[in-house]
């Protein structure tokens, strides 16, 4: 979730060339099939989740370090921020009651990686989304490398304590927050990368 230099986006006249004039999910089958890999990498973005009704996170207007306010945080990143968050966990539980899987489906792209994992070409599939629809859509976690964590397994943040996903989901949708460790009453948190955390 740390700031990255976009790469220029490819122009229309660039997105022809590369799928031979035809920019359709056929056109890309086809490129796939005539090209006939032994495998396939897969990097995934926001932008695969935002048509199951995810926000990606940077967008103005739309975005979700535009929706906010509400949380009156000193700054949008604050929110998936570890020192903000030992402070001030509520903002991050209430946000997180809206987005924990489960409340998404997933989109026509993850069964296709799926669809590539089914017939052996699935070398790996990188994600910078937090949401599990990888999981959901039956990617395999063993193929699945998720850059900036996801809600898929949750640790207290002191002593590291593994919880199940489900029981911080249930806390969560119960309102009771913050969610304490067993063990040493600290945070316990998904395992979502935090700004600040190694």
């Amino acid at each position: 979730m740390g700031t990255t230099q976009a790469r220029p986006a490819l122009s229309p006249e660039e997105e022809r060339d590369v799928l031979n004039a035809e920019v359709t999910v056929r056109s890309f089958a086809n490129k796939l099939t005539s090209c006939r890999p032994s495998s396939v990498l897969v990097m995934m973005g926001a932008g695969v989740s935002v048509s199951a009704g995810i926000p990606d996170f940077r967008t103005p207007g739309t975005g979700l370090y535009s929706r906010l306010e509400r949380f009156q945080l000193p700054h949008a990143e604050a929110i998936f921020d570890i020192s903000y968050f030992r402070e001030h966990p509520e903002p991050f539980y209430e946000l997180a009651k809206e987005m924990y899987p489960g409340r998404f489906d997933p989109t026509p792209t993850h069964f296709f990686v799926r669809l590539l994992q089914e017939k052996g070409l699935l070398l790996r599939c990188y994600t910078q989304n937090i949401d599990t629809l990888e999981r959901v859509a039956g990617i395999d976690p063993e193929l699945l490398v998720e850059a900036h964590g996801s809600f898929s397994k949750a640790h207290c943040i002191d002593c590291r304590a593994e919880y199940a996903s489900e029981w911080v989901k249930v806390n969560i949708d119960n309102d009771q927050t913050p969610v304490r460790c067993t063990a040493c009453n600290g945070l316990v948190k998904p395992d979502i990368v935090f700004f600040g955390e190694g």
